[in-house]
C-alpha cells in the first residue's frame, strides 16, 4: 500500500458518494443540489492538498511536455476525463520498453488490475491522478493514460501522453590540486563530484570583490602562474536538469609563491654547485706544478 493511501481514501469517501449520486446509481428519486456539487468539490481540493502538504511534495506531470523529476520524487499524472457513468483506466510505458503498468476500472475504484511488478507499492490512482511514488532513475521514459469508456456500449477514447525524465541531485563537486606545485609553472584544478546523474561541470573565475570574470566549461582546468593575478579565486559548479551545486573556493594565491621558491630553490641549488666547482678548480691549480711557479 502507498503512504498516504489510507487517509486520502477516506478524504474520497464523501465526494465518491455524492458524485455516484449525482450519477443516479442510487435511483431517479435524488436530485443533485447546489450544496452537494459544492461538497464534492471541496473534498476534491482537500485530497488534493493532502497529497501535496500531508503526503510529501509531490510533481505534476504536464501531458505533451517533459516533466524533470528527482530521483525519490513523487509525480502525479492527471486523468483527463469524460463526465460518464464508467470508465478504465490504462497506465502504460511506451518507451523505451513499451508495456502496461495497471488497469483500474471506475466501477471498482479499489482495486488495480495487472499491476507490473516494477511498479508494485509504487503507483495507485488517487482521485483524478495517478500517483507513481519514489521514482528511480529508470522511470524515465514516455507513458501514456488511456481511457475507454463504457455504457450500455463501447463509446469513444481518450489518450494523453507524458514524458518523465528522472535525474539523481548532484553533490557538493570536490577539487583538487594536480601535478608538482613547485617545479610546475602551472597550476591544474580538478573537479569531480560522487554523486548525480546527467550532469555538467565548469568552473568560474571570481574577482575577491565577487565579480564574475570569466567561466570555463571543462572538468580539468590548467591555470598559467605567470600570468595569473593574485587576487582571482576559482570555484566549480556541477548541475543538472533538477539541481546544482558549487564548490568550496580555491585560491590560486600559490601561484606567486611557487614562483619565488621555485627561484630561491634554483639559486639554492645553483650557488653550491658555482662554489665546489670554484673550490676544484683552485685546489687543482695549486697542485700544478706549473701553477706553483
Amino acid at each position: 500500500m502507498l503512504p498516504c493511501q489510507n487517509t486520502f481514501s477516506s478524504l474520497l469517501g464523501s465526494a465518491n458518494l455524492l458524485e455516484e449520486k449525482r450519477k443516479g446509481t442510487f435511483g431517479p428519486i435524488y436530485t443533485m443540489t447546489f450544496s452537494d456539487s459544492l461538497h464534492v468539490h471541496i473534498f476534491k481540493l482537500a485530497s488534493v492538498f493532502h497529497i501535496f502538504v500531508v503526503c510529501g511534495e509531490a510533481l505534476l506531470a504536464r501531458s505533451d511536455t517533459i516533466t524533470n523529476a528527482r530521483a525519490g520524487e513523487q509525480v502525479l499524472f492527471p486523468i483527463e476525463h469524460q463526465d460518464t457513468d464508467q470508465y478504465d483506466v490504462t497506465f502504460r510505458l511506451k518507451f523505451p520498453v513499451p508495456f502496461k503498468i495497471f488497469t483500474w476500472k471506475s466501477n471498482n475504484p479499489e482495486k488495480l488490475h495487472i499491476v507490473h511488478p516494477l511498479y508494485q507499492h509504487r503507483v495507485g490512482i488517487y482521485g483524478d491522478f495517478v500517483m507513481l511514488n519514489d521514482v528511480h532513475v529508470n522511470d524515465t521514459g514516455n507513458y501514456e493514460i488511456h481511457i475507454d469508456y463504457y455504457g450500455t456500449e463501447l463509446k469513444d477514447r481518450d489518450e494523453s501522453f507524458f514524458r518523465i525524465q528522472v535525474f539523481e541531485p548532484v553533490s557538493q563537486p570536490v577539487t583538487a590540486i594536480l601535478g608538482n606545485r613547485v617545479s610546475s609553472p602551472n597550476i591544474t584544478l580538478n573537479c569531480s563530484v560522487s554523486k548525480g546523474t546527467n550532469y555538467l561541470i565548469h568552473w568560474e573565475k571570481v574577482s575577491l570583490s565577487g565579480v564574475l570574470d570569466e567561466t570555463y566549461n571543462v572538468t580539468v582546468l590548467v591555470i598559467d602562474c605567470v600570468t595569473e593575478e593574485e587576487q582571482h579565486v576559482y570555484r566549480c559548479i556541477a548541475e543538472n536538469p533538477v539541481s546544482n551545486a558549487t564548490s568550496d573556493i580555491v585560491t590560486v594565491s600559490l601561484c606567486n609563491k611557487i614562483n619565488s621558491n621555485g627561484k630561491r630553490n634554483g639559486l639554492m641549488v645553483l650557488v653550491p654547485v658555482v662554489m665546489a666547482v670554484l673550490v676544484l678548480t683552485i685546489v687543482y691549480l695549486w697542485k700544478t706544478p706549473g701553477a706553483k711557479k
